[in-house]
């Protein structure tokens, strides 16, 4: 498995909630953070493990909440989750090279 970098000191943090179990949530929220790491954010995760008391049926999960609304669910590649940070929180930092 790939490390990911950490975000840098002071960089802009983000909340957002994940809701899910087991390994799929493990997995999920690890892609969000090299995401979000990769375009220079931090996040700050609310984890939620019981989806069906916000309303999410449990074959939805892992779900990324913002602001109580699912914005991703299942397993995306840290790519599309990257697009999605860029495209929503509008960094302005393009794909980086290794």
């Amino acid at each position: 498995m790939t490390a990911c970098v950490p975000p840098p000191p002071g960089a802009p943090r983000i909340a957002l909630t994940l809701v899910g179990s087991g390994e799929p949530l493990l997995r999920l929220e690890k892609r969000l953070h090299c995401a979000a790491a990769g375009l220079g954010l931090a996040l700050d995760l609310d984890i939620r493990k019981n989806a069906e008391a916000l309303g999410i049926p449990f074959a939805r999960t892992p779900a990324v909440l913002r602001d109580g609304r699912v914005v991703l669910n299942g397993l995306p590649r840290t790519e599309e989750i990257e697009a999605w940070l860029r495209q929503t929180f509008h960094t302005g930092k393009q794909d980086h090279e290794p």
